[in-house]
């Protein structure tokens, strides 16, 4: 009986320029229809109208895999992540985590459930708790799932934690205001991975970061998820490190998903216009391959939302939306 290999370590992507193959693996997370609207004042006579921030994203994640989710500021990226994390609660569609709808969950049900997955945000200073020491940040989420434990054991875990990210013991009576950038970062990554999780939502974690701690901080995430088998929705508008990380890509415009499909797809073989300007819009290292470019130029509709179109599969998980 033959096997699917198994996704490529962090050496072996680092060491080759082709992308990692997808993991041939059952869905962990599948997202179906979902749609985010908000509640708008109208100038008109005091009515009020409802702004679709997205409408109608359908994907699925599987173990071990990261998906990038790619677009332009204001396409519905950071909404579609909150909305897996029910920091913000769908209008509508489902989110299924291992086979249970999250939105149709109470409060108290979802408890156990957010050890399963967790959330990097973008701002590392924002994330963290500027009273709070980085020890204390981490060992947080473990007090509040799992009750008060023995001291030196909070603390064993604590350490653990912080040694996985590349931080040593000095580190954990810190404050926030101690640290640079990267390392505020891996103390997010730290709190992320306290409860063992199985899929991160991870939103622009390196747009604030320097280059050379963006490099560490992929390579990081690359490495646990190697050890791990995590997976991640990788949200990003750095297309070279998006192709670097991620097994599929999905590009959003105007909330909603205009193509979908492997690595090699997406950068090699764009169909949607959008996609191809985005791609275009991206600088080249090389002065030569830069200067004979082609650029695409997109000129969507007006303000709005896209007219009703649906998702043709163009070829073997490869799908296209196409207007109607």
């Amino acid at each position: 009986m033959n096997h699917a290999p198994p996704p490529a370590t962090a050496t072996e992507r680092r060491a080759t320029s082709h992308a990692p193959s997808p993991p041939a693996r059952p869905p962990l997370l599948q997202v179906e229809g979902l749609s985010k609207e908000y509640p708008v004042n109208s100038p008109w006579f005091g009515r009020r109208g409802v702004f679709t921030a997205v409408g109608g994203v359908s994907f699925s994640l599987a173990k071990g895999e990261t998906l990038g989710l790619v677009g332009e500021s204001g396409s519905g990226k950071s909404t579609v992540a909150r909305c897996l994390m029910q920091l913000e609660r769908p209008t509508g569609g489902r989110v299924l985590l291992e086979g249970q709808d999250l939105a149709q969950l109470g409060q108290s049900e979802l408890r156990p459930l957010r050890r399963v997955m967790q959330i990097i945000f973008q701002d590392p200073y924002s994330a963290l708790n500027p009273r709070m020491t980085a020890g204390r940040f981490v060992a947080d989420p473990i007090i509040i799932h799992e009750g008060r434990q023995p001291r030196q054991a909070l603390e064993q875990r604590v350490e653990a934690l912080f040694a996985k990210v590349g931080l040593d013991n000095s580190h954990i009576h810190r404050y926030p205001h101690e640290f640079s950038g990267g390392q505020r970062q891996r103390i997010c990554i730290a709190r992320a991975l306290a409860l063992s999780p199985r899929l991160i939502v991870a939103d622009e974690p390196i747009t604030a970061l320097d280059v050379s701690i963006q490099a560490q901080i992929i390579n990081l995430l690359q490495q646990l998820q190697d050890e791990q088998g995590l997976s991640y929705l990788f949200i990003s508008h750095d297309l070279g490190m998006v192709r670097h990380i991620c097994h599929r890509v999905a590009v959003m415009l105007r909330g909603m998903i205009v193509e979908t499909g492997s690595v090699e797809d997406i950068f090699n073989d764009p169909r949607h216009l959008y996609t191809q300007a985005l791609l275009s819009a991206t600088l080249e290292a090389d002065p030569a391959l830069e200067r004979s470019k082609k650029r695409t130029f997109y000129s969507p509709t007006p303000a709005g939302r896209l007219t009703a179109g649906y998702m043709r599969e163009v070829s073997p998980g490869h799908f296209v939306r196409e207007e109607l």
